[in-house]
């Protein structure tokens, strides 16, 4: 088993008992702009609260698709990213929280090539997914009960995804702004309900 897919199980592994024993509490959408995509992305965004310091976060980003004209003909490149991230949280002080981030990233990237050659048009398809590792950090804006604001910066360290017509890195840097809506109370699991 190579190094990439044993981080991959074992972050799953890791990542959906700790999402059994959370408690959903925001949901909301997020913009953000990629180094490598080099183009605004939108996407849905989540909290799982598993105590005070510790959240899971998973999310889903779409890209606008990127044209690239050349002498060869036009490429087309689509990305849709599915992220599962946990947070710790450094700094909490008021309706500021700062956190850390640390995560997984799964990335599928559709090429296009449209060229014309001895006169004939062709276009050449490929899906690919890619699979790497997010480190970042981030600041939410605990503003009101229902409505947390935040932003984060993040680094993906992926591998290169190989089309016939181009090459391409999956790792970048990004940032992400959005706004959450809290759907769910935080409860302390400390304390044992009666019936």
């Amino acid at each position: 088993m190579t190094m990439k897919k044993f981080f991959i199980v074992a972050g799953i592994v890791l990542f959906f008992p700790l999402a059994g024993f959370s408690q959903f509490t925001h949901l909301g959408i997020k913009a953000a702009y990629s180094t490598e995509v080099k183009e605004p992305g939108f996407g849905v965004y989540s909290i799982f609260r598993v105590n005070d310091q510790i959240k899971l976060t998973p999310n889903f980003l779409y890209y606008l698709p990127h044209k690239i004209t050349s002498d060869d003909g036009i490429q087309e490149f689509q990305w849709y990213a599915i992220n599962l991230d946990g947070n710790f949280v450094i700094v909490n002080q008021g309706i500021f929280e700062g956190y850390g981030l640390m995560g997984l990233n799964f990335s599928i990237i559709q090429g296009e090539q449209d060229e014309i050659i001895l006169g004939q048009a062709f276009t050449d398809k490929r899906t690919i997914q890619k699979a790497g590792l997010n480190i970042g950090a981030g600041t939410r804006f605990n503003v009101s009960d229902k409505v947390v604001p935040f932003a984060e910066l993040r680094y993906t360290l992926g591998g290169k995804a190989i089309f016939s017509f181009n090459e391409v890195s999956t790792s970048q840097l990004s940032i992400f702004a959005g706004v959450l809506i809290r759907i769910g109370e935080d409860k302390d699991r400390s304390v044992s309900e009666d019936y």
